[in-house]
């Protein structure tokens, strides 16, 4: 799947089942990931340069964009001004 425009497909990190304290969290509790992996982006537009890369781990703003599912696994189509900050930027 190609993105259009400023819009990033990235698929989100599972988040933690387990607090820092031990304890376990129930599937319907766990909040979703605001980290995820690049996994394709759009050209751009004349006003934004896409700046995020395949493969690049970025943090959103949390509850951004829409879910999708490719291939049975869950993917998140945002738009690049949701992104807040790069962990590895190739």
């Amino acid at each position: 799947m190609k993105p259009i425009r400023d819009f990033v497909l990235v698929k989100p990190f599972m988040a933690e089942g387990v607090t820092e304290g031990g304890l376990f969290l129930p599937e319907n509790y766990i909040e979703r990931s605001c980290k995820a992996k690049v996994v394709s982006t759009g050209r751009g537009t004349a006003k934004i340069k896409m700046e995020a890369k395949k493969d690049d781990i970025i943090f959103h703003i949390k509850g951004a964009g829409e879910a999708i599912l490719l291939n049975n696994e869950l993917h998140f189509l945002i738009r690049h001004n949701d992104i807040l900050a790069y962990v590895s930027n190739n």
